[in-house]
C-alpha cells in the first residue's frame, strides 16, 4: 500500500487518470481516492493547502491504511539559482521554518524540542537519479524577501506550505516519507505569484511521469 499525499487538486489530476480502479472516498471531510497503480494498491489524499491540513491528512492514510510509505509532491517554489523553474526534485529533508521560539530559548530556528531538530527527514533511497534539494514549510506564501533570506539561511532552496508538517508525522510513525517537488517559481524571476499561476498547470501536466517512474524505483529499492 502506498500512500500520496496531495495539497491541491490541480497537481494530482493529471495522476489520477493513469490510476486503475479508481474509486472516490472520503478522509473526513477531504476527498480522496484508493485504485492501483502498476498493480500497487494507492491512496490519494488531497490535503488542501497548509500544515495542520498536511498532517492530520498523512495521520489519517497511516492510522487507517498503514502504507509501506507515504509519497507528498506537488508544486513548490524556488528561492535560488540552485533550482529551476520547471524541474522537479527529490527532497532529502525539510522543516517548519515558521516554528520559532527563539524569543524564549537559545535554539536555531525551525527546532522542535520534542523531537531535538530542526529537520525531519525524507528517504530519496531509489531516486538516486533524480536532482535533490531541502525544503522549508510555513502557512504562508513565501515571496517577501525577509522569508526568502530566512530560509537560504538555513540551507534550503525550496519553500512549500506542507512538507514539514508531513515530515514530523512520518517521524513520529516510523513510516518512511519520500517528497518529490515541481518548481513553480523562482524568487528573482519574476513575481512569485505570476510565475506560480503561469506554471502551475505545466507542472501538473509533468507529474503523471515522474511520479510513475518514481513509485517503480522506490518500491524496487524496496523490495515491494
Amino acid at each position: 500500500m502506498i500512500g500520496i499525499v496531495v495539497a491541491l487538486k490541480k497537481e494530482v489530476q493529471a495522476l489520477l487518470e493513469k490510476v486503475d480502479n479508481l474509486a472516490k472516498i472520503k478522509l473526513l471531510d477531504k476527498d480522496a481516492y484508493s485504485g492501483k497503480i502498476n498493480g500497487r494498491d494507492v491512496i490519494i489524499a488531497i490535503s488542501g493547502i497548509g500544515k495542520v491540513n498536511a498532517g492530520f491528512v498523512t495521520q489519517m492514510i497511516i492510522d487507517k491504511f498503514s502504507p509501506d510509505f507515504i509519497l507528498n509532491f506537488g508544486t513548490c517554489g524556488g528561492l535560488n539559482n540552485s533550482v529551476e523553474v520547471l524541474n522537479y526534485y527529490a527532497i532529502e529533508k525539510c522543516c517548519q521554518y515558521d516554528f520559532d521560539l527563539t524569543e524564549l530559548d537559545p535554539v536555531p530556528l525551525g527546532y522542535i524540542q520534542d523531537y531535538d531538530t530542526v529537520f525531519f527527514p525524507a528517504s530519496t533511497i531509489g531516486l538516486e537519479d533524480m536532482k535533490k534539494s531541502i525544503v522549508a514549510s510555513a502557512d504562508k506564501f513565501t515571496s517577501k524577501k525577509s522569508d526568502v533570506d530566512t530560509v537560504n539561511q538555513m540551507g534550503c532552496s525550496l519553500c512549500d506550505m506542507e512538507g514539514g508538517a508531513i515530515g514530523q508525522v512520518c517521524l513520529s510513525n516510523n513510516v518512511p516519507l519520500y517528497m518529490i517537488k515541481g518548481i513553480s517559481d523562482v524568487h528573482g524571476s519574476g513575481t512569485a505569484q505570476e510565475q506560480f499561476f503561469k506554471n502551475l498547470s505545466q507542472v501538473g501536466a509533468g507529474f503523471p511521469s515522474v511520479i510513475l517512474s518514481a513509485i517503480e524505483k522506490i518500491c524496487k529499492a524496496r523490495n515491494l
